[in-house]
C-alpha cells in the first residue's frame, strides 16, 4: 500500500509543508492542475482544490472517495477502511 498526497501547489511549497507537519508520504505536484480535475476536486471558484480521499486499489479501482475532508478524525476513518476493505 502506497499513501500519495497530490497539491496544486509548487514543490518548494509542498516540501514546506512536509516538514511543517512531519509528513513522511510523498507530495505529489499537479500545478496545472490535471489531476485535481480528473478527480473532481478543482475548486469550484477560488485558488484550493478541494480536500478528497480516494482509496485506490492496485489495479486502479477506486474503492472508497471521501469527497469532502474534515482533518479531524479522518485519517482514523480512513485507516477502518483500508483495514475493512484489505483486511
Amino acid at each position: 500500500m502506497q499513501v500519495v498526497g497530490i497539491s496544486v501547489d509548487s514543490a518548494q511549497k509542498n516540501a514546506a509543508f512536509a516538514d511543517e507537519y512531519g509528513l513522511r508520504m510523498p507530495l505529489l505536484c499537479d500545478t496545472d492542475r490535471s489531476i485535481t480535475a480528473a478527480f473532481g476536486a478543482e475548486p469550484a471558484k477560488g485558488y484550493v482544490a478541494r480536500r478528497c480521499t480516494f482509496l485506490i486499489d492496485g489495479d486502479g479501482t477506486i474503492r472508497r472517495v471521501y469527497p469532502s475532508v474534515m482533518p479531524k478524525g479522518h485519517a482514523r476513518k480512513v485507516l477502518a477502511a483500508v483495514r475493512d476493505i484489505w483486511g
